[in-house]
């Protein structure tokens, strides 16, 4: 989002404020010292130039039609001040550089010619030599020019911040996603698979003391593994090799009694495109096991054309992919990487997954 102009001008140094361009005001005071001023003159100069000053420092503060006005105000004292006899033109510098910060470029471009005319006009109209305000005319035009650059700057400035600030919002929320994506994946397969033996060990227990103490141990090393896993997706290491995730994959639906059928070369695989698929490939499997009801499972890998492709069917119930986070993760996944997700349901449930190999 673009900041406006108090917000821009909020963290100028104080050479970039008011203050400097007060020494300008000085050569008010010049014609006089070729005629001196009446007690009028100067009473009249003083409160004109306490209410100019007035709306000068305000006007810092100011934005839009606010800043527009003390503007008008200034170059309106600069214009009653002609009669008085001092250096009323050089009043000029000070509505010309305040009004490069109105918005859009535009009208600050419009404001500033405005004033310069304004003033133009009152010294034409005055009778006064023109070697008295003519030079003084010249530095508004130099000095609005010099303020719309470096307005022009900041405005830059400030956009590339605002943008670096929403690359690091738009980054940190793509690696929350990123590792809600993995921690789901890791844990849905992990609990499955504990869910799964401890109903083994609670079988077991009464008819095959060794057989369950087995399965015992190995609900210990599925939870040690799955909570190496979990580190691994925080650290941004989720996604194995895809050989073995076909691997865990078979020994995961063997133990829920599941056939697994393997076709396809899992070795000449290039390792992005293969963990991509091992991602995927351990959610598709673990939804099987939860949700088809299957007692056949096949996983098919192909390569050509470039892209790699797994097919993941079984012969459930068409209920192995349930929306939710799961699904939404392989969506996101496999499009970050180029790939494509298809899903069938007519017999059983059929998923399609390529990326570029």
């Amino acid at each position: 989002m673009k900041p406006d102009a108090q917000t821009m001008r909020s963290d100028m140094r104080w050479w970039d404020g008011p203050w400097p361009w007060l020494a300008y005001l000085a050569t008010y005071g010049i014609p006089w010292l070729w005629v001196p001023p009446g007690p009028k003159q100067l009473l009249l100069s003083a409160v004109a130039l306490g209410i100019f000053l007035a709306v000068y420092f305000r006007s810092f503060h100011l934005t839009g039609k606010t800043l527009a006005g003390s503007i008008a105000i200034m170059a309106a004292i600069g214009v009653a001040l002609v009669p008085v006899g001092g250096g009323w033109s050089a009043l000029a510098v000070y509505p010309a550089m305040q009004a490069a910060h109105l918005r859009p470029r535009r009208l600050a471009i419009w404001a500033i010619l405005l004033s310069i005319v304004v003033f133009l006009v009152a010294g034409i109209l005055s009778r006064q030599p023109p070697t008295w305000w003519l030079p003084s005319l010249i530095l508004p035009a130099l000095i609005g020019g010099a303020a719309l650059s470096r307005e022009a700057f900041y405005d830059r400035t400030h956009a590339l911040l605002a943008t670096q600030a929403e690359v690091r919002r738009l980054a940190g929320l793509a690696e929350r996603e990123r590792m809600a994506r993995d921690v789901h994946d890791v844990i849905g397969r992990t609990l499955t698979l504990v869910a799964l033996k401890a109903d083994l060990v609670e079988r077991l227990a009464g008819r095959d003391g060794e057989a369950a103490s087995k399965e015992a141990r190995s609900i210990g090393e599925q939870a040690r593994a799955g909570f190496a896993e979990i580190r691994a997706a925080l650290d941004g290491h989720a996604g194995g090799s895809l050989a073995n995730e076909i691997a865990a994959s078979v020994a995961a639906l063997e133990t829920a009694s599941i056939r697994a059928d393997i076709d396809g070369d899992r070795t000449a695989i290039p390792p992005d495109a293969g963990a991509i698929l091992a991602m995927t490939l351990r959610e598709a499997v673990t939804n099987v096991i939860r949700h088809a009801d299957a007692g056949r499972c096949s996983i098919g890998l192909t390569h050509g054309a470039g892209r790699l492709t797994m097919i993941v069917a079984d012969d459930g119930m068409g209920k192995a992919i349930v929306e939710g986070n799961g699904l939404t993760g392989m969506r996101q996944r496999l499009v970050a990487a180029g790939g494509e997700l298809v899903i069938r349901t007519d017999a059983g449930t059929t998923l399609v997954a390529s990326v570029p190999a």
